[in-house]
Order: C-alpha cells, then sequence, then structure tokens
C-alpha cells in the first residue's frame, strides 16, 4: 500500500471522543478488531481507521501499534480531552501537542519523581531525553492551523451565570502534552505538572502513543481539547463537559488530517 492510499489511524482513549470523530466521517465501515468495534472511513477526502483504545498509557499504545500493523497506517493521532495545566487556557480551548513527556516515568526518590526517558535504561547520556518532539516542518503546518481555525463558542449553559463572557471562546493552542496513568485531581499537582515540565495540558495516552511511533517510524499528532482543569474539581468538571468539547478535537483534527 502506498503511503498516499494509507490511512491514518486514529486513537480514542473513550466512546464519547470516537463518537465526535465519527460524526464527520462519511463512507463509514466497522470491523470487530481487538474486541471492540474499529471505525474505518474517510475524513476530508482522507481514509482514517478509528479505534477506541481505552484509557491509559499501555491501552493507547498496544493500540496504536496494532493498528498500524493490521492497516498498513502512515500516521498515529490521537484524537480526545484532557486536563488543563496552563493558567491561561479555558475549559474548552484545544492543545495541539509539539511536544510530549510520560510525566509518571522515572526514578522515586525522596525529593521525588526524576524523569527518565520511557523505553531506556537510567544510565548513559539518553536518559535526559525524556520529550517526544513533533518533527519541526510539521509543527510548523500545525502552528498555521492553530492560528487559522475557529471553534464555536462553549454554549452559555454550561458555565455558571458568574463567568465571563470571554470564557466562552474557544482558542486552539500548540503546546506541550503531559500523559501518565494518573487521573489529576489536585491543584498542588496541576502547578507542579505545569511548572517543572511547562507543559500546557494532561492527559492518559499521547505520550504512549508517541513512543509507539517513534519505534514504528510513524509521525503522530495529539488533539487535546480540555475538558476540565486538572485541579480539585475535575472530578466534577470532567463528567459534565466530555461529551459537549469532545467535538472540538475532532473538528481541529478534521483540518489536521489534510497536513498528514
Amino acid at each position: 500500500m502506498s503511503s498516499q492510499s494509507a490511512p491514518l489511524a486514529v486513537i480514542c482513549a473513550m466512546p464519547e471522543e470516537k463518537a465526535a470523530l465519527r460524526e464527520l466521517m462519511t463512507d463509514l465501515e466497522t470491523r470487530r478488531f481487538l474486541g471492540r468495534d474499529v471505525t474505518l472511513g474517510r475524513l476530508e477526502d482522507h481514509d482514517v481507521v478509528v479505534a477506541e483504545s481505552g484509557i491509559g498509557k499501555v491501552a493507547a499504545a498496544v493500540t496504536a501499534t496494532l493498528l498500524s500493523r493490521e492497516f498498513g497506517c502512515r500516521g498515529l493521532v490521537v484524537s480526545g480531552v484532557a486536563g488543563g495545566l496552563d493558567p491561561e487556557l479555558h475549559i474548552g480551548d484545544t492543545v495541539i501537542a509539539h511536544s510530549l513527556v510520560q510525566h509518571d516515568y522515572g526514578q522515586l526518590q525522596d525529593s521525588g519523581l526524576k524523569s527518565f526517558r520511557p523505553g531506556v535504561p537510567p544510565l548513559g547520556p539518553d536518559r535526559q531525553d525524556i520529550v517526544f518532539s513533533v518533527a519541526p516542518d510539521l509543527v510548523e503546518r500545525l502552528q498555521a492551523i492553530a492560528a487559522d481555525i475557529d471553534l464555536p463558542d462553549l454554549p452559555a449553559g454550561l458555565l455558571p451565570q458568574s463567568a465571563p463572557k470571554a470564557w466562552r471562546r474557544r482558542r486552539v493552542v500548540m503546546g506541550r502534552v503531559l500523559s501518565g496513568d494518573q487521573f489529576i485531581n489536585s491543584d498542588i499537582e496541576r502547578r507542579r505538572l505545569h511548572r517543572d515540565f511547562a507543559a500546557h495540558a494532561v492527559e492518559m495516552e499521547g505520550a504512549a502513543v508517541a513512543q509507539a511511533g517513534a519505534l514504528l517510524g510513524l509521525p503522530v499528532v495529539v488533539v487535546r481539547c480540555l475538558s476540565d482543569l486538572a485541579g480539585v474539581d475535575s472530578h466534577l468538571d470532567f463528567p459534565r463537559f466530555v461529551a459537549a468539547v469532545a467535538p472540538g478535537a475532532a473538528l481541529v483534527l478534521r483540518r489536521i488530517v489534510r497536513e498528514l
């Protein structure tokens, strides 16, 4: 299969994320794969195969790897929701990753966790290179999309009446996305992750798919719309906003698919 005709693999952790993407696809076909229904179809006249991986790094990396082999995919995409870390961002904003880090991987010391590069022994110079970076030429194209795209405002009913009107306006930015097998529900941890990693969003799959992509020699793009702000209210905000904001990531992905 040529690279032009090969599909993109799109990994969504949850059914709400996959459903938002299916709404934008045509020529749908369902196959049973890995014990789940996988959707094949067209997005912006490009072939894609979309799978719900389940939550977490292992589930996402296994799904991405097997999809790439089964369908001869030319790239890996993660689409869905995340918790916001950057205090400048609000629920409904979308982050396109220019770099990804597994924030929970490393050596646990009395002073805290010292991060290492996943898959590399904790010895030698490579252990310090903890970031999976998107190729500069692709970052440049993604940046142009982020600057050009407009998302619909959040529905007024989703926000408190006292919320500033500006919170309804949704931005698309490039940033660093963290991944770990933890749902962040702490203001202290949110501030630490933002400070220590200069990160914009946190979720549970993207950087593991980036690791798989590096091994497979495939480009990886991660698109995350913020469903919560990873603080003490995240367990309340997440179920309230996940279905409402997941289509934002799908809309951004619809533009990005042309660049891959």
